[in-house]
């Protein structure tokens, strides 16, 4: 296999700081706008559609953020009332998380916020049919890590 030739590692760049700086732009916003952090509403949107919860592996597994601070992250969104945990009968060694009625709340009220910020940072800036050919082409790379990285990727 030969090295990455300097225009794709040029490329490289251009996508990942892109990336980057589209994620510290929309969190931000949610803290600015919402005083939640994009990785609160990130577990949220997560919690919102897991009806029964989730376990904490679980939602490790599919959070955008860090896996090791996501402990943390649970504490404070439970001390701020929007997840609360359980320890289900049937396996008391398992943590599972629920969003609560507060934390519905707050996602509904945060998800404008995460909606307008796509839309004026990102899609304001690609055509129809050049979005259209970015999905595609990273719909490639999004199938070749997807086993690499169980439940991190969406299907």
């Amino acid at each position: 296999m030969s090295t990455p030739s300097r225009q794709d590692l040029i490329d490289w760049r251009v996508f990942l700081e892109t990336a980057w700086a589209l994620n510290d732009i929309l969190d931000d916003e949610m803290q600015a706008e919402r005083g939640m952090s994009l990785d609160w509403y990130d577990a949220l949107v997560h919690l919102e559609e897991a009806s029964e919860g989730a376990n904490m592996t679980e939602l490790a597994d599919r959070i955008l953020a860090s896996k090791s601070g996501l402990t943390r992250v649970i504490d404070r969104m439970e001390e701020a009332g929007l997840v609360r945990r359980e320890r289900p009968p049937e396996d008391r060694r398992v943590v599972r998380v629920l969003i609560t009625p507060q934390g519905v709340k707050a996602l509904e009220a945060a998800r404008s916020v995460h909606r307008r910020g796509i839309k004026e940072h990102y899609l304001a800036h690609l055509s129809r049919s050049e979005l259209a050919s970015v999905t595609a082409a990273l719909r490639k790379v999004q199938e070749h890590v997807r086993p690499l990285r169980p439940g991190r990727i969406s299907a």
